[in-house]
């Protein structure tokens, strides 16, 4: 009997371990809005009391230090990413990733290091509402103090050094932390970022989309981005039919709602695009929310996608 028991207590503390006990949170209403073709694009709505909380199995953030000298000057940077590992991180098994870059001013601890947008990712994970996955933090300013950024160098810097950097220590799909490993694991990997980091998501898109299947600008995009993307595509043939877009915005009080629903409504007119949830049959997806122009309103576009599509 007390082997029996010691079993059962084995059992339930590995399912507790995987977040298998807990029951996924009813949502709210969602926001529904209204695209050209009566297409609807539907955001989740979190119970953010639960959600914001602080979470029974919280993930861990590691501080990832590495060079780069991408910016033809001849000196060499010392950069720094945050790195979230879920909960029960283990080197064992391998794991979807996430690279996010902030807005304006900020830091690589204006995201995944606030506790707001901790504890939601760490509150998914646990409810089961996605797999475990790592987050990366970054910044694209390469001297701070002077807000110096290239946002057309930037992308070398995340092809060449800081994913390297990170993937070779973190366990990832990408069997080798090189530009072969990263194409054959493009599947499991994401680019995103917030206004100014909407921006250095694009040109990232434009330069990476080989080693990123999944491209999530949020609330920063405008219709050009639908021709770069293309002359991108049409410069390295192949990838046009897999890759996958998740256009993120606020709502009209969001200073890119204007450009992000006119890029949607772009891509809906253009046959090269198929809106919806499927990544087998769709190859772009909208989330709008009633949120203000804030990075930290990536933790309410996370969700949604999460739910809907991101990493299926």
């Amino acid at each position: 009997m007390k082997k029996f028991l010691a079993l059962m207590l084995a059992l339930l503390l590995c399912l507790s371990a995987l977040g298998a006990t807990a029951e996924i949170p009813e949502e709210k209403k969602p926001v529904e809005t209204e695209l050209d073709g009566g297409v609807v694009a539907s955001m989740h709505t979190f119970n953010a009391k639960i959600y914001e909380a602080e979470c029974e199995q919280p993930g861990t953030i590691e501080r990832l230090d590495y060079t780069t000298a991408v910016y033809g000057d001849g000196v060499t940077y010392q950069q720094w990413a945050n790195v979230y590992l879920p909960y029960g991180y283990d080197e064992t098994r391998q794991y979807n990733i996430l690279y996010f870059f902030h807005g304006t001013n900020e830091t690589q601890n204006s995201f995944i290091a606030e506790p707001i947008v901790k504890n939601v990712v760490d509150n998914m994970i646990f409810y089961g509402v996605c797999d475990p996955f790592i987050i990366v933090c970054p910044t694209y300013y390469y001297v701070y103090e002077n807000r110096t950024v290239q946002h057309d160098v930037f992308p070398l810097e995340v092809r060449n050094d800081l994913m390297p950097a990170v993937e070779s220590k973190y366990s990832t799909y990408a069997e080798t932390a090189d530009e072969a490993g990263f194409i054959a694991s493009r599947a499991h990997r994401a680019i995103s970022g917030y206004s100014q980091g909407c921006h250095a998501c694009w040109n990232n898109a434009y330069v990476n989309f080989d080693l990123a299947k999944w491209i999530v600008p949020m609330s920063g995009s405008s219709v050009d981005n639908l021709q770069a993307m293309k002359d991108a595509f049409a410069a390295k043939p192949g990838y046009e039919d897999d890759t996958f877009f998740i256009l993120c915005s606020g709502g009209k009080r969001d200073l890119a709602y204007e450009g992000t629903v006119a890029l949607a409504n772009a891509m809906l007119a253009d046959e090269a695009f198929s809106y919806g949830t499927d990544p087998q049959e769709n190859n772009f997806y909208v989330a709008i929310s009633k949120d203000l122009h804030q990075t930290l309103k990536g933790r309410n576009n996370l969700y949604s996608i999460l739910v809907d599509v991101l990493f299926k």
